[in-house]
Formats: structure tokens, C-alpha cells, sequence
């Protein structure tokens, strides 16, 4: 039993069952217990592998998708505006061990060295211990920074910002349909084991959102929405101005999401390396992950004057990008290792890590949105 566990089973004796959608975030991020709060290592000391962890390949292409995108910002422009977004600015929304951020402005000082030089990169990161390791990684570059979204004035952004692996960590609610009737799913108490409970949909959006993407949920089937994203694209919309919001994660549209081939939905655990189901064992000792809704992405997005521009998935951006190049390159080259080689299938394999991984790329135009005062309580 985890020292969590014991303060989540307090909770629900004081307060009653809990959505799960509250126990996921104690479980992640509790202040001092939460997985994230005290993840240390990522990759093969850790419980699961990210891109960056697979191959440096990954960061180099990134950086030359930013290049694309900074110029495509700027190419338009007047000269006087042009003079004053000559300088490329990257946010990072939570950058892990500093492994894709390292490999990203490496690439970037080598290959487009006068850009580098006018850069800045900024860091948004909730966990302190990944701060730590981020800093200790990437402060010798130089050009890197750390801040929290309300350190930034309204409107004070022309940026790329980026996430990687982040939205998948989102907390969940857990909706079920009950003969007809969508439940939500809570954690409770079974004597003195936690267990699951059903109770009236704590966010009427959760109903209203499957209505607007016309899901209906089969008998006992299971739906896990992350209405945290809402919250989330209001502080991206809030500072950025202009520019763009990258987001590359494992998930789906709406549609092939809410399937009825899902009807355990899409949440997942992960405990070194090892695919767990029970996400009420091992609380803040195991990741917690759910795959993402790019449907609720775009959609929100587009009301907080975020526009989608691109959606495909990584192994088609990746290719676009000239991975088959770089691997022939690296190959005939003759320092390719078994490692590359077996890291560089991920990414080119159809059905692989490259392909159910999704890259969203959303266009912010320096109008202000509609929905920028609203409260956000609709779709």
C-alpha cells in the first residue's frame, strides 16, 4: 500500500466516492505523491519510453518542422513586422528529462545556427524534480528558460508551442452507459478496498459533448473524455497572439475513439515497462495515461481562435519531414547501430509508434478570439 493510497481512501471517508476523474489527478500530481511529482527517469530506467528516448532523429525533424513553421509565420508579414518576429521563440509544455529539448536546439545550432542564436525557449513543467533534471541538461545551451503560464501578459506571445506526450496525462472522466443513461465512474470504498461506483455526470458538458460528435455509447460501454484540455487551450489562447500550437500525442478523432470495438475506453497504466489495467493499484507508483480526443481538441480550439492547420500522423509528418533521407544517410553512412536500426522501425513501421501516434498543428492569427472572456462552460 502506497502512502497515496492511504490519503485517497481518507478522502473517501470523509467526503464519499470520488470521480475518477479526481483520483487519476491525485494520483498524478499530488503535491508530494504524485507520479509526475516524483518521476525521476524516463525510458529504460523508467516505466515507459517516449519519442526522444527512441532516437535523437525525432528532435532533428522537429526542429526543421519549427523552422517550417517560424517561416511560414514570418514570410508574410510586412518588413517592419518581419524585423520584429526575426527572432524564433519555442514553448515546450512539459519537456520530461530535457532529452527532446536538447535534441531540438542541437539541431537547431547546427543547421540553422544564425536562427539559434536569436532564439528562446521556454519550459512549462509542473513536475520539480523533472525541472531539475531539464536544468541541470539544458542551462549549458544557453537560451533556455522556465516559467509557469501566468508569468506570460495576455497576448505577449509569437510562438511555436509544443507538447509531446503531455495531454495523454490529462485527467479523465470515466462515463458509462447504463442502460441508456450515461453514469460517471467513481472510485469508492468496498470495505477498505477501493473499488468502482457509478453517480450522476458531475459536468453536463460530458452528455452535451457526445451529442455535438454524435457518439452514442453502447450498454456498459465506457467513454474517458478529458474535459481538461478546455482549461488548458484557454491559457495556450490567452498568451499567444500569433503564431502556433504543436501537439503530438497517442489518440484519435472523436469517432474511431468512441467506437464500440473500445468499450473498456482508452485508459491505460504503465509500471516499468509492463501494460497494467487496474489504474487503483500501485497509486502514484504507476502512470496513468489516456489517449487523446483530437476531435475536442479542434473543436475547443477553433472557439478560442485556435485554428487547425494540419492533422496526420506522426509517421506521415515525420516522412514529409525527410525521414527516409536521414535514415539512408545514417545507414549507408555506416554508423548505424542494431539500436538505430531497431529505434528507427518505430517511427517507419505502418501500425507501429509513428502511426497511432497523431501530430495536430493549430494556428493562432492574432485576432482575438470570441470566446476569450467566456467561461467556457459550453461547446
Amino acid at each position: 500500500m502506497t502512502l497515496l493510497e492511504d490519503e485517497v481512501k481518507r478522502i473517501i471517508r470523509q467526503r464519499g466516492p470520488i470521480p475518477f476523474r479526481d483520483f487519476m489527478e491525485l494520483a498524478l500530481y499530488h503535491p508530494r505523491e504524485g507520479y509526475y511529482t516524483r518521476l525521476s527517469d524516463i525510458g529504460p530506467g523508467g516505466d515507459y519510453y517516449t519519442s526522444a528516448n527512441i532516437h535523437p532523429l525525432f528532435g532533428e525533424l522537429l526542429a526543421e518542422k519549427f523552422v517550417r513553421l517560424f517561416r511560414t509565420m514570418t514570410e508574410a508579414d510586412p518588413p517592419a513586422r518581419q524585423a520584429q518576429a526575426d527572432r524564433l521563440t519555442l514553448v515546450e509544455i512539459g519537456a520530461g528529462t530535457g532529452q527532446l529539448a536538447e535534441d531540438i536546439l542541437r539541431a537547431l545550432q547546427a543547421h540553422h545556427p544564425s536562427l539559434f542564436e536569436r532564439m528562446s525557449y521556454w519550459i512549462i513543467e509542473v513536475s520539480p524534480r523533472l525541472t531539475s533534471l531539464q536544468q541541470a541538461r539544458l542551462r549549458p545551451l544557453g537560451c533556455v528558460a522556465w516559467a509557469h503560464w501566468e508569468d506570460f501578459a495576455p497576448g505577449s506571445l509569437t510562438a511555436i508551442v509544443f507538447s509531446h506526450e503531455v495531454l495523454d496525462a490529462f485527467p479523465v472522466h470515466r462515463v458509462m452507459n447504463r442502460g441508456g443513461r450515461l453514469m460517471e465512474m467513481y472510485v469508492a470504498l468496498e470495505g477498505d478496498e477501493l473499488g468502482w461506483a457509478l453517480g450522476e455526470l458531475t459536468d453536463a458538458r460530458l452528455a452535451e459533448y457526445l451529442r455535438q460528435v454524435d457518439v452514442h455509447l453502447d450498454d456498459g460501454q465506457i467513454a474517458d473524455i478529458p474535459l481538461d484540455i478546455i482549461p488548458w487551450l484557454r491559457s495556450v489562447s490567452r498568451v499567444l497572439a500569433r503564431g502556433f500550437l504543436v501537439t503530438i500525442d497517442y489518440g484519435d478523432t472523436a469517432p474511431p475513439l468512441y467506437a464500440p470495438h473500445r468499450r473498456e475506453g482508452t485508459l491505460r497504466c504503465f509500471f516499468r515497462h509492463t501494460l497494467v489495467s487496474d489504474p487503483l493499484i500501485r497509486i502514484g507508483d504507476q502512470d496513468i495515461t489516456a489517449s487523446v480526443d483530437f476531435t475536442l481538441l479542434m473543436e475547443t480550439g477553433r472557439r478560442f481562435g485556435l485554428e487547425p492547420v494540419e492533422f496526420t500522423s506522426l509517421r506521415q509528418c515525420l516522412l514529409d519531414l525527410g525521414l527516409l533521407d536521414r535514415v539512408e544517410r545514417l545507414m549507408h553512412g555506416g554508423d548505424a547501430t542494431l539500436k538505430d536500426r531497431l529505434a528507427l522501425k518505430h517511427f517507419l513501421l505502418p501500425g507501429a509508434f509513428g502511426e497511432n501516434f497523431k501530430v495536430l498543428v493549430q494556428r493562432r492569427d492574432g485576432q482575438t478570439c470570441p470566446d476569450s472572456d467566456g467561461d467556457a462552460t459550453r461547446f
